[in-house]
């Protein structure tokens, strides 16, 4: 309720900025930058900060496909902390429905999927690929859900790992440790909330002309964040 009660407010308070703001291309960055600046504010109100190890350098002027693990609604917040770099999220459709994050949607700072069947869900990805040729990074997260096995990965969809294969852009894994411990599905009213320290790794990119399909290449990512996880949780 808390976080909640914090989102409403702090969202509310930035929600001019981002109506008059965020508007045709520059309003893209200036979208990241309010995003940004919220999101550093909800985590210091919920008294949560954030370890990140990076493996190698990660130029800003370079696009990128970051694939997260996603086991708690923190991992959306704490990804405009993790990385300084211009990035699209893409989410379910559903988000075009909430108050205020809705409107990055509408506005072209964010990518909507819609689900409703395959070919639905495949068409988020040629946007998705102007954006990357723009030389905007993509945030996507390759189970598509909250994992219902917590910690345990679910099975990673296809659509992040394609785009590498077509477009050519590494993949970078990233390693979201404890979230879930600091913060669960918000429809649990009763799982864990708490402030701590949220344990992030951003891998090494991969680069899918090292692989001969999406097949392997979505195999080689679920394995880095997988067997990190497993390392850290034993």
């Amino acid at each position: 309720m808390y976080f909640g009660i914090l989102y409403l407010i702090t969202g509310l308070l930035l929600y001019p900025f981002m109506v008059i703001l965020v508007r045709g291309e520059k309003g893209i960055k200036r979208g990241i930058l309010l995003k940004q600046i919220w999101s550093r504010v909800m985590c210091t109100l919920v008294f949560i900060k954030v370890d990140v190890t990076f493996e190698e350098n990660l130029p800003k002027d370079k696009p990128f496909i970051f694939c997260p693990n996603h086991f708690s609604y923190l991992d959306i917040v704490l990804m405009y902390i993790v990385l300084p770099h211009n990035i699209a999220f893409l989410g379910k459709a559903e988000i075009l429905k909430w108050p205020i994050i809705s409107l990055f949607f509408k506005r072209g700072v964010d990518i909507p999927v819609y689900r409703g069947s395959k070919e639905d869900a495949a068409k988020c990805l040629v946007p998705a690929g102007e954006e990357l040729l723009k030389g905007r990074s993509l945030v996507i997260f390759p189970e598509g859900k909250i994992s219902d096995h917590v910690p345990q990965l679910a099975k990673f969809k296809r659509g992040a790992f394609s785009l590498a294969m077509d477009t050519g852009v590494p993949i970078v894994p990233i390693t979201f440790y404890n979230n879930w411990r600091l913060f669960s599905d918000h429809t649990d009213i009763f799982g864990p909330a708490k402030p701590g320290v949220s344990k992030v790794k951003v891998h090494k990119p991969i680069d899918p002309k090292d692989f001969k399909d999406f097949v392997a290449l979505q195999q080689k990512t679920f394995n880095v964040i997988d067997n990190e996880l497993k390392k850290y949780e034993n």
